[in-house]
């Protein structure tokens, strides 16, 4: 197993912000908890104001996109070590593959889980779960995004 490059979690909302190209009201993580080269672990406290909330609940797409978010912080980390002075822009390419289990409710904790399965030129397959603070897996998805600056 590779080792964590992060000596400790990054929660700072503006450090958060400058390793990814979105923001808000369209950020859907705040927290890089773990680093590795090819897997990176990143969380989000859903707030009940969050875009897409509806009735209490984190939809479908809040989870997707979270996962995806999970995926272009990772690779903002990996910018700013490589010395980048902004985040690349990048979007979902292709989703294989999701699976929600269960949608979380406002207020709840998530943890991201994301490695890097394959990356060519400016495509980067990457598998993702997403879990509860009790570790519930809440979904799962595998999908391409694509770099485009």
């Amino acid at each position: 197993m590779a080792e964590n490059l992060l000596s400790a979690p990054i929660v700072d909302s503006e450090r958060i912000l400058a390793l990814i190209p979105q923001k808000p009201p369209f950020v859907m993580v705040d927290s890089l908890i773990e680093y590795t080269t090819l897997t990176g672990i990143t969380g989000f406290k859903i707030p009940a104001d969050n875009i897409l909330v509806k009735d209490g609940v984190f939809s479908e797409p809040g989870l997707i996109e979270h996962m995806a978010q999970s995926m272009s912080l990772h690779r903002g980390y990996h910018g700013f070590l490589a010395g980048l002075d902004k985040p690349k822009t990048g979007f979902i390419g292709v989703i294989k593959s999701v699976e929600i289990i269960k949608l979380p409710t406002a207020g709840a904790r998530l943890r991201t889980y994301v490695e890097i399965l394959h990356e060519v030129m400016n495509v980067t397959s990457v598998a993702a779960r997403t879990e509860d603070e009790q570790g519930n897996v809440l979904a799962n998805s595998e999908m391409k995004t694509v770099t485009v600056d």
